[in-house]
């Protein structure tokens, strides 16, 4: 299959430009010898990203050769404020024209010893030819602190890996590792690379020997391995092992998928494990008797089934692909688990036709006959959440209010207090019946949304009774203001929800 893009090339005064700064950004982390901490292990995170080459200005050199330079700010935060930050200019390699600039891959990797917590990333990156074209990305992660015991990083997923000897910074056990910017696997790919680390594996007790190391993919965390997709590999222990292999994927269907990492004693008993979500799409799978039959929900929202059609037929030809990257993050508030996972990869590694076959897909398992009709009724519903909740520089959809309201619909009851003495601007939303995504019904629920500035911003969900929605014992620390306030029988909040 061919695939489309939008692409307009602009050639003048030897500048190219094209649309928006693009990127896919994704992070790992492993655990290294910290030199400044006596070289205990120490969470290193491992920031990666590649820039889409037709998303930025290029400016001819002096020695004519055509190069784009772009600044590049990495921060680490806690609530105390900026613990980490780097900042430099990557600029590409001289290319000779714009056939070669448009074909060359553009990534880049760094590496941050922190100390464990939670830590919130931002990556910004600024196009030094047009400082308007920018583009930022920003993740919360949680760095683990050591254990005792054996214990895996997380898994990554190779591009490339490469017997190179230069020094460069993908370069890990002697060999130049690429890592994959979105665990997003499409037609192109034919095998899965990946690479994990196995720490502390000679600390655990010899009678547990022989230890093996167990690969698979499965499609659900840690079950069964799918097909004949399983690997398994007796181990020496040491106190840092790599873990690095490849699996043929032609025969792998279209779906989403997690691969399992664990380490099992000799009575197959589970040490220590870890797993990784990820999607693949394969429009052309080989033709093969021992693929099992999978039954689905109705509303399931796996890329499996998707059928190749001609979109431009379908009600998705109108919209461009900003327009489609909005319609993904409408879907969030009515996605399960594996749904949420497939439209983040999808927004973090954006790709025109795949999105518009997932939200096809979407709507079309909720009516086979009229998916359009199903969007058009979707989308009414999100208009009515712009409508009711605008945000600071959002759109409705986008605010915890209108997310839970697309979630769950209209509260039974909506009570906001706005001058209550010692308290913060709150509202509270109760429901008397309320069905969640497992049709499970949960009977008076409650939602309490604040705003931790009073002066501006949208309300945030502090606490809820709803069991998957945060939960926040300690809801009266954030929303008074004071050690007497939330005493009082007159509080709408404890009225609510002192029982």
């Amino acid at each position: 299959m061919h695939r489309l893009f939008a692409v307009c090339i602009l050639l003048f005064a030897a500048t190219v430009r094209a649309m928006a700064l693009d990127a896919v950004v994704a992070h790992t982390t492993f655990y290294l010898p910290d030199p400044l901490h006596g070289n205990i292990l120490t969470p290193s995170v491992e920031t990666y990203w590649q820039i889409n080459p037709q998303t930025i200005r290029y400016t001819t050199l002096p020695e004519k050769g055509i190069v784009a330079r772009i600044k590049t700010v990495i921060t680490f935060s806690t609530d105390a404020g900026v613990v980490k930050e780097d900042e430099f200019i990557l600029q590409t390699v001289p290319r000779a024209n714009v056939t070669e600039l448009m074909a060359q891959t553009i990534r880049d990797l760094r590496r941050y010893y922190l100390q464990p917590g939670k830590v919130t990333l931002r990556l910004r990156l600024t196009d030094l030819a047009d400082t308007n074209n920018k583009f930022t990305y920003t993740d919360t992660l949680t760095l683990a602190p050591i254990v005792k015991t054996a214990f895996f990083s997380s898994p990554q997923l190779l591009d490339t890996t490469l017997n190179n000897p230069i020094a460069s910074p993908f370069k890990k056990n002697g060999v130049q590792m690429l890592p994959s910017s979105a665990n997003f696997l499409d037609n192109n790919r034919t095998y899965l690379h990946y690479y994990a680390e196995l720490y502390q594996a000679n600390e655990i007790s010899k009678i547990d020997y022989p230890l093996a190391v167990r690969v698979t993919i499965s499609k659900k965390e840690n079950e069964v391995h799918y097909l004949n997709f399983i690997k398994t590999d007796t181990i020496t222990p040491k106190s840092v092992m790599p873990v690095s292999g490849s699996f043929n994927i032609e025969a792998l269907p279209s779906g989403n998928y997690y691969l399992n990492i664990s380490l099992g004693n000799n009575v197959h008993q589970t040490v220590a494990s870890t797993t990784l979500f990820f999607q693949r799409m394969n429009t052309r799978p080989p033709k093969a008797d021992t693929a099992a039959p999978v039954s689905r929900a109705v509303h399931d929202t796996a890329i499996e089934n998707i059928k190749v059609l001609d979109l431009d037929k379908t009600f998705l030809s109108k919209y461009n692909i900003g327009e489609i990257r909005a319609i993904l993050k409408m879907l969030l508030p009515i996605s399960d688990y594996a749904g949420t996972q497939a439209i983040n990869n999808f927004l973090k590694k954006p790709d025109d036709l795949y999105m518009r076959y997932y939200i096809y897909n979407y709507f079309q398992n909720i009516n086979k006959r009229d998916p359009a009709k199903a969007w058009k009724e979707y989308s009414a519903r999100v208009m009515e959440v712009n409508k009711l909740f605008k945000g600071s520089g959002q759109p409705g959809y986008e605010t915890e209010r209108g997310y839970m309201y697309l979630r769950y619909g209209a509260p039974t009851d909506i009570v906001t207090v706005q001058n209550e003495p010692g308290a913060l601007p709150y509202e509270v939303w109760q429901y008397n019946v309320l069905t969640q995504k497992n049709l499970k019904e949960v009977t008076n629920a409650v939602f309490l949304f604040y705003k931790p500035n009073q002066m501006i911003g949208d309300y945030k969900l502090l606490h809820s009774t709803v069991a998957g929605e945060v939960q926040n014992p300690a809801w009266r620390n954030y929303l008074y203001i004071n050690d007497n306030a939330g005493n009082s029988l007159n509080s709408r909040a404890e009225q609510y929800l002192s029982n």
